[in-house]
């Protein structure tokens, strides 16, 4: 006699843990397989010295009324950040725009967008921007364990000479020759307190404190 399989019912919490899994899988799969806008026919993001350059093509179409691109620090809540007026696009050629973001947010990863008037949104596409534009320092984190960044507004290669004090005003590290404008810090040996850190490089001077956890 042949063995019969007898089905047994499937734990509520079994079954709710299986309906998020094969949903996070589609999700997934959805955005392995996202396409770009039809009218897009290129769009890249790129570094620069203080600014990010959005570049995009629209590629047929005629009836966009207006763009804007629009900016992100999360990849979800978007906000326009630039607009072009006028009719986007053309039917017989491509024709590419350009526009240079001069502000974006400072050591972060940035999202941008862009809208076609009423015709929906291209891709979402990201770019690291670890610089400084308004800022003189930062240091982060704070409080901070093991390992911290200090950057600097400096120029590519600029010598950089630091002290770290601790609170009673001693100095408990002293580094020359370092380079800038981004310097990392291993301070996992220092004991949990308030410090002063005092950065020196072509006659310029930065003063910040942190604490160590």
């Amino acid at each position: 006699m042949p063995d019969l399989y007898v089905s047994t019912p499937m734990n509520p919490i079994r079954m709710r843990l299986r309906s998020i899994a094969i949903g996070c899988l589609t999700f997934l799969g959805v955005l392995a397989h996202a396409q770009e806008h039809p009218f897009i026919a290129a769009y890249t993001l790129t570094e620069l010295e203080g600014s990010i350059r959005i570049d995009w093509t629209i590629q047929g179409g005629s009836t966009c009324d207006g763009q804007e691109v629009e900016r992100s620090n999360d990849g979800f809540n978007f906000a326009a950040v630039h607009r072009i007026d006028g009719i986007c696009g053309d039917p017989s050629f491509a024709i590419p725009y350009n526009w240079l973001d001069e502000a974006p947010p400072e050591f972060s990863t940035v999202y941008y967008r862009i809208k076609l008037g009423i015709d929906g949104h291209s891709s979402v596409k990201s770019v690291t921007f670890d610089q400084l534009t308004t800022s003189s320092q930062r240091f982060f984190p704070s409080p901070v364990t093991d390992v911290a960044t200090l950057a600097l507004n400096l120029g590519q290669g600029d010598p950089v000479e630091l002290l770290i004090l601790d609170g009673s005003g001693r100095i408990v590290i002293d580094r020359s020759g370092l380079v800038g404008p981004v310097i990392q810090l291993e301070l996992s040996g220092l004991p949990q307190g308030t410090y002063t850190y005092a950065a020196t490089s072509n006659g310029r001077q930065f003063v910040g404190r942190f604490v160590k956890m």
